[in-house]
């Protein structure tokens, strides 16, 4: 089980640090997929939001695979970080009735996440 949570803990952070660093990069041509566009500022915005979470959470799952004393809390973010965002994409989803195809990539990792870290989770004293 422990090789599991490294690989579920390895995988999700190195996730996080390509999504954050595409988005650091690009952020219109990433996140233009959706219809989200802006002004410079909004761009300095969602590079340093977006990106710079994305980025500092990849490198604390990537510190959580390394360390086993961190890797219980590390799977709690994974799980809870990927439901909170899948929950949400959900919801909106619900409420708009809006479906793109970004989304079914979106929520097959979001919930797949969600779904192993709880498997690694179980068997746990956290």
């Amino acid at each position: 089980m422990e090789r599991f949570r490294i690989v579920v803990l390895s995988l999700a952070g190195l996730g996080f640090l390509g999504f954050g660093l595409a988005i650091v990069a690009a952020p219109e041509a990433v996140l233009g997929a959706v219809g989200i566009s802006g002004t410079t500022a909004g761009m300095i915005e969602l590079r340093s939001f977006y990106g710079g979470l994305e980025l500092g959470l990849g490198a604390f799952l990537l510190a959580c695979a390394a360390k086993p004393a961190w890797r219980l809390p590390g799977l709690w973010s994974v799980a809870l970080i990927n439901g909170g965002i899948g929950a949400a994409r959900l919801l909106g989803i619900g409420l708009t009735g809006e479906f793109t195809g970004f989304f079914i990539g979106a929520l097959v990792w979001e919930i797949g996440f969600t779904l192993a870290a709880i498997v690694a989770l179980r068997g746990s004293k956290a």
